[in-house]
């Protein structure tokens, strides 16, 4: 016999992102900053994280998500359809976050996605046409 299934469909997997999406959404982070008129205090919106998702899905169900998203030995791939959807829309928060500069560390966030920049260069060296005698 299989081992139950917390989530007992893709749907409740999508309705939980949802859910935490609506948590991250409505409860910013805090900045003050300094202005001529004294200070200010600014809702700095949090970004969509795995880690801050599995999280919140522990802390609401109390037992963990990663063998969903991991599809843990194959045993969830009914549920590939939503992962891969969500796993787009936290990596889109990422970047076009980072693009537009309401998120402040490009070179994280790059990382996070597996986005790198390559530069390949190449030396090269020649015998010289007159050799020292």
């Amino acid at each position: 016999m299989g081992k139950h299934k917390y989530l007992e469909n893709p749907e409740t997997l999508l309705n939980l992102w949802n859910e935490y999406k609506s948590f991250i959404d409505s409860n910013p982070d805090i900045q003050e900053v300094a202005t001529a008129r004294g200070v200010v205090e600014l809702n700095i919106k949090k970004p969509y994280l795995r880690q801050g998702f599995e999280s919140y899905a522990y802390n609401k169900l109390g037992h963990h998500i990663h063998q969903y998203i991991d599809n843990y030995e194959n045993k969830y791939d009914e549920y590939l359809g939503v992962i891969t959807h969500i796993r787009k829309e936290w990596e889109n928060d990422q970047i076009s976050g980072s693009l537009t500069g309401r998120y402040k560390a490009p070179n994280l966030v790059a990382r996070l996605n597996n986005l790198v920049e390559r530069q390949e260069n190449t030396i090269v060296t020649e015998q010289p046409l007159f050799p020292d005698k």
